[in-house]
């Protein structure tokens, strides 16, 4: 009996174990699908325990590992893409069913296709692009050129196409025939017969070259003094590099070619004089001719020349660094006397422009970088807050002929208070916006454009190490620093002087580049591949439709308006990257416009959107502020308008107003006539100039923005 009442005991407890274990089962009740694939014809204490949980091992290849398989050959490729995709597929099975919704699942794989295939097609162009550089076996310094071959009769600044030379700088320096012939002695000597030189330029001819390559420093920062220089006492590398600018700047491809062999000379004789003479790298002339072939080979257009500029900046940047040349300390003061006779006043002016050299070269410097930062996303090289020498003197004190009328202008001009740094402008606005005489203007606007590019390079990649789990004062923080950033581009202002061009499309690209990635803009056009342009499709399509990426397409636009502005010839190096981003933005954010309008235009009516072409006026992203400010301001902040372009060259005020016709706007929802309208911009910089003539970046560029052009 007691056996008997024990395993009536025994029963009801089990009896109680599975009604509990029912209960408790009905409670979390999961669908009947999974009652029918999970514990198929197995009640639930009596399912197999033995079989595992679904996991990698299921997917992995049956292979026996003991065997004579060599393991390090074995392809496990195949079997982890078919876990990952498996797993999406169980992954699907136990998500709770989602709502229908439109387009159907045919119309999204399709949609999925269409858009792989479109970033295969991308990736493909792509590779043809300036970013992308793969070394061969075989090359090196001067496989890609033939030899130093310059007819002489095409040397006319007054007759060349690309107008080479607008500065009326005279230059009083005269090259010798004994200065040609060492110049002849260095380029032979480090060639070592790997070019062919049939012929060698005449001193006059190279005289012209060097005088171009002089003047074009005036054009931007002026950073190379024009009445101290001589071409008997200055290194032959400078002089070489000095020939080498001189012909990048004619619109001729034979003077042009010989111009980027002489940049290869000058490189390598650069490397070789240091190997000689570890004292170069404190010397002024070896300073200035490396900064010479770091700026022609950074935005050349050759793949292989950018990718060495840039990975030979960081040598320059610790020379300048380690003399010392970024801090306060290594400038003193120097001030003419009235009372100086006049070796006396010669000796100090010629300190004073070696002190001033040094500081242009200093600002150029450091604007090189962070353009290469901006434009090509990688990290920058230097840091603001290291930049505490005072900025430059004024350009009418830095031009003065002579030693007489720099002592004249000097007396004459008041220095009370110092010259700022561009530390000490970042650290406090009033600066920049109350700019004494004394200073370069357009040298302190555009350096201090440059530090606040820093500054949004730091606050870019602080925000990618955020998200939405982080601390919330964290994130308060990211959005006052931006704000802030944003306000300081607000209130910076530009005078309408051209010689400002570049300066204002800085400028719009900056306020631009605060409110998108370009990186991921290019990703998605397809410079890393078919996977990442996927995968950058996934964050652009949610950023297209916020504010931000109003805001950014607005200052794109704004970056075209500036560029135009830019005197013809002039872009062609960082200002016409910049000029290809904001095409890119524009671009990305007119695919992400017509691919949102092919999903949602399936079966199911969809509210259209505020800004759909049958509703709001025409936004005009790309002429002067004061034409259409409502109409921006309630595009940016309530979506409302259709956002466009012009597709004329002429952004007067008058004009602009008067835009009405049709063949005159580009639609933003059109990306195939966003890419024609910077292609046309890009050509129109250089009028009368045949594409196969035009710089070589341009040409890449335009090339590249036509083959994507054409996807769609």
């Amino acid at each position: 009996m007691g056996d008997t009442a024990s395993a009536s005991t025994d029963i009801a407890d089990a009896q109680a174990l599975l009604s509990l274990c029912d209960d408790a089962y009905q409670q979390r009740r999961v669908p009947a699908f999974f009652d029918q694939i999970m514990v198929p014809e197995h009640d639930f204490v009596g399912a197999d325990p033995a079989l595992p949980a679904p996991d990698l091992t299921m997917w992995l290849p049956d292979t026996d590992w003991v065997g004579e398989i060599d393991l390090f050959n074995n392809d496990f490729g195949l079997s982890i893409g078919q876990t990952f995709e498996s797993q999406q597929i169980l992954d699907n099975f136990f998500a709770p069913a989602a709502p229908t919704e439109t387009p159907d699942r045919t119309s999204r794989s399709r949609a999925a296709t269409e858009r792989g295939d479109e970033a295969r097609r991308r990736s493909a162009i792509f590779e043809q692009s300036p970013w992308l550089w793969v070394p061969t076996r075989n090359q090196h310094a001067f496989s890609e050129h033939d030899g130093v071959t310059i007819d002489e009769q095409h040397i006319d600044i007054a007759t060349s196409p690309h107008e080479p030379c607008s500065s009326i700088i005279a230059i009083s320096d005269s090259l010798s025939q004994g200065a040609r012939d060492r110049i002849f002695q260095l380029v032979s000597k480090t060639s070592a017969s790997r070019i062919i030189i049939p012929s060698f330029p005449s001193a006059d001819c190279l005289d012209k070259l060097i005088k171009v390559g002089i003047a074009k420093r005036m054009e931007t920062d002026a950073w190379i003094h024009p009445y101290t220089f001589d071409s008997e006492s200055s290194r032959l590398e400078l002089l070489v590099a000095l020939i080498a600018a001189g012909c990048i700047c004619f619109g001729l491809p034979s003077v042009n070619r010989t111009g980027l062999v002489l940049q290869e000379i000058v490189r390598v004789a650069l490397q070789n004089l240091t190997e000689r003479d570890n004292s170069a790298f404190r010397d002024l002339q070896y300073l200035q001719a490396s900064m010479i072939w770091l700026d022609i080979g950074a935005f050349c257009g050759y793949q292989r020349k950018m990718e060495i500029a840039e990975s030979n900046l960081l040598q320059l940047v610790t020379a300048m660094r380690r003399a010392g040349r970024y801090d306060k300390v290594a400038y003193s003061s120097i001030l003419p006397n009235i009372d100086d006779n006049a070796d006396e006043n010669e000796r100090k002016w010629r300190e004073w422009v070696q002190f001033e050299s040094y500081k242009r070269l200093a600002c150029h410097l450091f604007e090189h970088d962070m353009d290469m930062a901006m434009v090509k996303h990688r990290n920058p090289l230097h840091s603001y807050s290291e930049m505490s020498f005072p900025l430059p003197f004024s350009r009418s004190l830095w031009l003065a002929p002579s030693a007489e009328v720099w002592r004249s202008r000097m007396l004459s001009m008041s220095t009370i208070g110092g010259l700022p740094s561009l530390h000490g402008m970042l650290k406090d606005e009033d600066p920049i916006t109350y700019l004494s005489p004394a200073v370069d203007s357009q040298v302190a606007r555009s350096v201090y454009l440059h530090g606040v590019a820093a500054q949004i390079w730091e606050h870019s990649k602080q925000c990618a190490l955020i998200h939405e789990d982080c601390d919330p004062s964290l994130q308060l923080w990211l959005r006052s620093r931006h704000q802030k950033i944003y306000n300081l581009l607000q209130r910076f202002s530009l005078p309408g002087d051209s010689t400002f061009a570049y300066t204002r499309t800085l400028h719009a690209f900056l306020q631009m580049y605060l409110h998108t990635s370009v990186d991921t803009i290019t990703r998605f056009a397809g410079k890393c591949g078919e996977e990442e342009a996927n995968r950058a499709y996934t964050l652009l399509q949610p950023w297209s439709q916020t504010k931000d990426a109003r805001i950014a397409i607005y200052h794109a636009g704004q970056v075209l308006r500036a560029a135009r502005e830019v005197p013809n010839h002039q872009l062609r190096g960082q200002d016409a990257l910049m000029t290809h981003h904001s095409i890119m933005v524009l671009w990305t954010y007119s695919m992400m416009m017509s691919d949102r309008a092919r999903r949602t235009g399936g079966n199911t009516p969809v509210r259209p959107a505020p800004s759909d072409a049958s509703h709001g006026p025409k936004v005009f992203l790309d002429v002067h502020p004061s034409v259409n400010s409502d109409h921006v301001d309630a595009f940016i902040h309530k979506d409302v308008g259709k956002p466009c372009l012009t597709t004329i060259p002429s952004t007067t005020q008058d004009t602009l107003r008067g835009i009405s016709s049709t063949e005159q706007v580009c639609d933003l929802r059109s990306p195939s006539q966003i890419m024609e309208i910077g292609v046309e911009l890009l050509d129109a910089k250089h009028p009368e100039v045949e594409r196969k003539i035009k710089p070589p970046l341009l040409r890449a560029l335009c090339n590249l923005m036509e083959g994507l052009g054409r996807l769609r």
